[in-house]
């Protein structure tokens, strides 16, 4: 939930530079590949928002959750390292120094795929439980019957 935060205030940063810097005659926010960077972080900022929504949920209702905390785990870190990267590069030489706060972001998001256990840690655990699902014929994984068994389980 922490990186939601930072990367919101990353984005925030972002467009209010894109509207506030020219270039070539018109605000940075006219161009086309600075777009795909709003649109992308937009993107996954939302995509994570909700996975840990989703991940809340299931724990709420009684399921360990264990596969979608790893994954959060994994994609919330590298969507706010992705974030905050391209707010950086929107900022230009700024971004690095300490006149904004994405130089001390981007250190915080670079660690934060180490000290919350390393990614192959996480991508590793997840695997193998979706893979156990699978073993000898098993059931397999099913994202919406999960979805069902959760629902059916808390009675709803």
């Amino acid at each position: 939930m922490r990186w939601l935060g930072q990367a919101q205030r990353a984005f925030d940063l972002m467009c209010n530079r894109l509207h506030s810097r020219h270039a070539f005659g018109s605000p940075l926010a006219d161009k086309q590949l600075l777009q795909k960077h709003v649109f992308d972080s937009a993107t996954e900022i939302q995509s994570c928002r909700l996975f840990t929504l989703d991940a809340a949920r299931r724990i709420d209702s009684g399921d360990d959750a264990r596969v979608e905390i790893g994954m959060i785990k994994v994609v919330g870190a590298q969507m706010v390292h992705n974030v905050v990267d391209r707010a950086i590069q929107v900022f230009g030489a700024a971004g690095l120094t300490d006149d904004t706060p994405l130089s001390r972001m981007y250190r915080l998001a670079r660690e934060a795929r180490i000290y919350d256990g390393p990614d192959e840690v996480h991508i590793q655990s997840v695997a193998r439980r979706v893979l156990k699902a699978y073993r000898e014929d098993g059931p397999g994984w099913d994202f919406g019957e999960r979805d069902a068994d959760v629902m059916y389980q808390a009675g709803t």
